[in-house]
């Protein structure tokens, strides 16, 4: 009776620890993404919102108001984003 417990333990633990590292990828994934939307807009985050740096709602918002103006890579990275974000990423 103690071993089928203790293997029960064990298992749980195990279960618990795969989800933990499949959180932590998801994690990385997402962040690796903004961060790869975040080079690619950094010129113009800089050209057309540098008074919203540090404030990522003002910033997001500037961000929005400029769409039209922003570089071709800072438009791809942002499509891409709002596709995963679509997605439930």
């Amino acid at each position: 009776m103690i071993r089928q417990l203790f293997g029960i333990a064990v298992m749980m633990s195990a279960l618990a620890l795969g989800a933990g590292v499949a959180r932590a990828e998801t994690r990385n994934e997402e962040g690796h993404r903004h961060g790869k939307m975040h080079e690619a807009c950094r010129a113009d985050m800089e050209k057309f919102c540098k008074d919203t740096m540090g404030d990522h709602q003002a910033m997001r918002k500037c961000m929005q108001a400029h769409e039209n103006e922003l570089s071709d890579g800072c438009k791809q990275a942002r499509e891409e984003m709002k596709k995963h974000e679509q997605k439930g990423g």
